[in-house]
């Protein structure tokens, strides 16, 4: 895995090769207090969401693509947004939201500093 903080309390941290990345699919980057789910969709696009869902919890990684952007959680069947996070009605509430980006032929994730172990 590869840090990139440039000193500046952000950092871009590789996911994986652009190669590993299923299309439409989803590649997960585990840190220590934190799990992001980055998706990659049939049209390309890519987020970066935490890989949990606001209602109990579950794995959104293990969830079903649908409406072309949106995620069902398993569970419940909840609704999250990726572009922002949101959550669909009838439910509430939000995951975090990262950007994402490809280079070099990798695909890397932005993480705040705070996000991996409350250092800041």
């Amino acid at each position: 895995m590869s840090d990139k903080t440039g000193g500046t309390g952000i950092g871009w941290l590789q996911v994986c090769s652009l190669r590993e990345m299923p299309c439409p699919g989803v590649h997960t980057l585990t840190l220590p207090d934190l799990s992001v789910a980055v998706f990659q969709l049939a049209d390309g696009r890519m987020f970066g969401i935490e890989d949990r869902c606001p209602h109990r919890g579950a794995r959104l990684s293990a969830g079903v693509i649908y409406d072309s952007d949106k995620v069902a959680c398993l569970d419940h069947g909840w609704g999250i947004r990726l572009a922002d996070g949101g959550v669909e009605a009838p439910g509430q509430g939000c995951v975090r939201t990262f950007p994402v980006k490809v280079e070099g032929g990798s695909v890397f994730v932005l993480i705040p500093m705070d996000a991996r172990g409350g250092r800041s």
